[in-house]
């Protein structure tokens, strides 16, 4: 039996950020002490110098597109393959700490907890009216660039939708400075589509970005980095998704909550439904953000192998189940929603996607509430049908 304060000691003595780089380059993140860069699991290419998908501080970490996340004995049993205890073996074993010291490094670690907690309620605060401004400068969707982005893919809002268009937003990517550290660095300034997030108090919290250009085949902005040639996403969320979502059809009290991880999936549906005359009273549809929001995390141990996809050294990657983390962040659904429909997609990794919505039929059930998922053709998603 290895006692807490021997895993603590353990920890302290290995940090993520410091375990993680021997795998992938990261860099300093937006947040004091915060690490970003390639995932060690997941990433192709762990020497990145643009990839995001990971995020460290000494004590944690977390990846957007494993799902997963948690302390260093958890990246290393993930990243190598381990049971726990061969995880702590590979950090070097853990050693028995004296009592005078455990006290120490209580008092130590809960004043480091509050520091972190203080600087990143900060952050996230001064974040979010650094958004609000952006969101508030935006300008009405009707007529807009915006709204012919969504009419190329066959696609209006309702006037409820909280979605704006803004004609000049920057696209920040972070680069190293001479003598340690990141900037950011403005790579790109052009129109884009912003919908608000709304975090699961009700309250403002971030803004999903869609930049734009209309002369590209599918509307969106088509960008490279100019010094690595990294193709760079047309999509980024400023501020806090988790356990928020985006409001698309509003209904004050609706029964039937219809809810998907993109915006274009859920107002694809939505474009269906009025192409069909089907009544729309009772409903309200959101947008999770990302599939991660709208399924949460995976219980600790509810990883499952992937039946065709391989890590670098050729082992089959496991992945997160279909058991919910039941203390996990993830998009809260009212009280009052008694019809959970729930919108798969597609053209995503079939076998890890349907444990995701799986994951998210379980974590949001209810007694009184029927959850129900619905899914596009094989290989398709719900817009490329309604274009078809």
């Amino acid at each position: 039996m290895i006692s807490a304060s021997a895993l603590d000691d353990l920890r302290d003595r290995n940090p993520v950020p410091a375990i993680a780089g021997r795998w992938v380059v990261l860099r300093r993140g937006t947040k004091a002490g915060r690490m970003v860069g390639p995932c060690p699991i997941c990433s192709p290419d762990p020497a990145s110098r643009t990839a995001a998908r990971f995020e460290c501080e000494a004590d944690k970490w977390v990846c957007a597109v494993c799902q997963d996340g948690g302390d260093v004995i958890r990246l290393v049993e993930r990243r190598e393959g381990l049971d726990f205890r061969s995880a702590v073996a590979w950090l070097g074993g853990a050693q028995e700490v004296d009592p005078a010291d455990e006290a120490r490094r209580a008092r130590d670690l809960a004043e480091k907890k509050a520091r972190q907690e203080a600087q990143a309620a900060n952050f996230r605060e001064r974040e979010r009216r650094k958004m609000y401004r952006l969101w508030s400068d935006g300008q009405r969707l009707a007529g807009s660039p915006a709204e012919a982005y969504l009419a190329r893919r066959g696609l209006t809002a309702p006037p409820t939708a909280s979605l704006r268009f803004h004609p000049r937003v920057p696209y920040f990517v972070s680069r190293p400075k001479a003598g340690g550290g990141t900037q950011w660095q403005p790579v790109h300034e052009g129109p884009a589509m912003l919908a608000a997030i709304v975090g699961p108090e009700g309250r403002f919290a971030g803004v999903h970005i869609t930049w734009l250009d209309l002369d590209a085949p599918k509307g969106k902005l088509e960008l490279t980095d100019p010094e690595t040639g990294e193709v760079l996403p047309a999509k980024k969320v400023r501020g806090s998704m988790g356990g928020g979502r985006i409001e698309l059809l509003r209904g004050a009290s609706a029964p039937c909550l219809i809810i998907g991880e993109g915006i274009e999936t859920v107002l694809s549906v939505y474009a269906a439904l009025v192409a069909l005359g089907r009544p729309l009273d009772g409903i309200a549809m959101w947008s999770a953000v990302s599939l991660g929001n709208l399924a949460g995390p995976t219980a600790r141990d509810c990883r499952v192998r992937h039946p065709t996809a391989k890590d670098r050294a050729g082992r089959a990657v496991r992945i997160p189940g279909a058991v919910p983390d039941p203390e996990g962040k993830a998009v809260t659904i009212p009280d009052h929603v008694t019809d959970l429909r729930l919108l798969g997609d597609g053209d995503s990794d079939p076998f890890a996607t349907g444990l995701a919505m799986e994951r998210a039929a379980a974590r949001h059930a209810r007694p009184g509430r029927r959850v129900s998922i619905a899914w596009p053709e094989p290989g398709r998603d719900f817009n490329s049908m309604l274009v078809a």
